[in-house]
């Protein structure tokens, strides 16, 4: 076997000084790898953004090495306006490193503007109002002299500003005070009387019909509405059934 020389021993010195180096390289390489795959396969516990602010929020998302991500805003009356009032995962999940935290933000109350609706009918102020979005949280009647149905007072009054849950309350007028009556008895009663009685109580008639009934005389009450012990007031219209 001959001796190697001395560039033959540099030579094989040579490469096997680079396949050392070309191991250690490919060494550190997969060990970056599977760093890298570990951390990014690592689960962190998503803390509470609620109520914070963004950069507050994306401070602390980041300390937990995760990302903030603003999906939009909602009307809220009980956190702050610009501040965080939902979040997805929730506060105690996991989720995996370098991923996002999905957060909506609060507009705060959501308010409107109240339409003037004093003066006018009961019905169309409920329309303007309902196209306005506002809606109506109690109607009270009074007796007084504005046309039945009439609005008199709203609250909040017109041009404030209202939250959507509140509403505006009405104060409707049921028009003057009428007395109410109870019903006489009126059948077997001659027709005449009984009109005339009824027509001094200020009660109307509007609907009288006649029909022949055996062993009767003619003009006598056969039939009354409302019945005898009924309210009626002036503005029911009442029947009768008259013998002929």
């Amino acid at each position: 076997m001959r001796p190697l020389s001395v560039k033959r021993f540099a030579v094989l010195l040579v490469k096997n000084a680079l396949l050392l180096a070309a191991l250690a390289a490919a060494a550190a390489v997969s060990a970056v790898a599977t760093m890298r795959v570990v951390l990014l396969s690592q689960e962190v516990v998503v803390p509470s953004l609620l109520e914070k602010r963004v950069p507050e929020a994306g401070a602390l998302a980041a300390r937990h090495g995760l990302l903030l991500r603003v999906e939009g805003k909602r009307h809220d009356a009980r956190v702050a306006p610009d501040t965080i009032l939902a979040q997805d995962p929730p506060a105690g999940a996991t989720l995996k490193a370098h991923r996002s935290v999905r957060a909506w933000l609060s507009l705060g109350p959501w308010r409107l503007v109240v339409p003037p609706v004093e003066g006018e009918g009961l019905r169309t102020g409920r329309l303007a109002l309902e196209q306005a979005q506002v809606p109506v949280a109690r109607v009270v009647e009074v007796a007084e002299a504005a046309p039945e149905g009439t609005i008199l007072v709203q609250r909040p009054a017109p041009g404030a500003a209202a939250a959507g849950a509140e509403g505006v309350s009405l104060l409707v007028s049921r028009g003057t005070f009428v007395a109410d009556y109870l019903m006489p008895d009126l059948i077997g009663r001659k027709a005449e009387d009984a009109l005339a009685a009824l027509g001094r109580a200020g009660l109307k008639v509007a609907d009288v019909r006649y029909r022949p009934y055996p062993g009767v005389a003619a003009g006598v009450v056969l039939r009354q509405s409302p019945p005898a012990g009924h309210r009626a007031s002036p503005r029911a219209s009442l029947s009768l059934e008259i013998s002929q």
